[in-house]
């Protein structure tokens, strides 16, 4: 059976705590959520329909080049992944990553980092400034590698920014943590820390099962993981 983007509610045993998760699983070449490898030239991707894990899964494509790759949703209104980042309820995100062969491409990177996962406020500042936040989670491969799933716990709840988290914003602002999950347009996953200093590189990126899901923050207690 193939698997579509959906929505679907999650509940922890012998409990009432409940989250649902937005899974998006590129098994068609629909893309509602508008996921992307990005640059400064925009976003780039083919849906693939072999080779993922399994099934669909989302391809750079050789000739992707950036100096930190990410794979980036700015979800349109009505889509579930956009209730889910208004939600103000993060529990986690995740996606499996694969890096592929990026062929005669110069020139490709090979310095260490981590992933590293980024929230964006496209619309809050009156000045017209993107606000983030973000946190860096486990290394990063630094040559070709088989698919792997990469996780991050989200403290919604905290009243404070929560330790491992960048929250950045101008300084003619009063924003806070709590702004700032009351007020996502969008998400990133990072290959390539936002804090390193990197020059543009030639890429072949692959994404699949990206899941992000939202509810009662008790439900994170038991599930956390690596990743903030």
């Amino acid at each position: 059976m193939k698997r579509l983007i959906f929505a679907i509610v999650v509940c922890a045993a012998l409990t009432d705590v409940c989250a649902t998760e937005v899974i998006d699983t590129f098994e068609t070449v629909d893309n509602p959520n508008q996921w992307g490898w990005t640059s400064i030239n925009g976003g780039f991707y083919i849906v693939q329909p072999t080779g993922g894990n399994p099934g669909g899964w989302l391809d750079s494509d050789v000739g992707y080049k950036t100096d930190h790759p990410n794979l980036t949703s700015v979800p349109p209104v009505g889509t579930a992944l956009k209730t889910a980042l208004a939600s103000g309820e993060l529990v986690s995100a995740s996606f499996d990553f694969q890096r592929l062969d990026a062929g005669s491409c110069f020139p490709q990177y090979d310095l260490p980092s981590t992933f590293a996962l980024e929230f964006i406020d496209l619309h809050s500042d009156p000045g017209g400034s993107v606000i983030e936040a973000h946190v860096n989670g486990d290394a990063s491969p630094t040559d070709v590698s088989s698919w792997q799933t990469v996780f991050f716990s989200i403290p919604s709840q905290a009243t404070d920014v929560p330790d491992g988290w960048m929250l950045n914003y101008p300084p003619e602002m009063t924003y806070t943590w709590q702004d700032m999950m009351h007020n996502i347009d969008g998400i990133r996953f990072f290959s390539i820390s936002p804090d390193d200093i990197t020059y543009s590189s030639c890429w072949r990126l692959g994404a699949d099962n990206v899941i992000v899901s939202y509810g009662d923050s008790v439900f994170a207690d038991g599930f956390e993981s690596t990743g903030g």
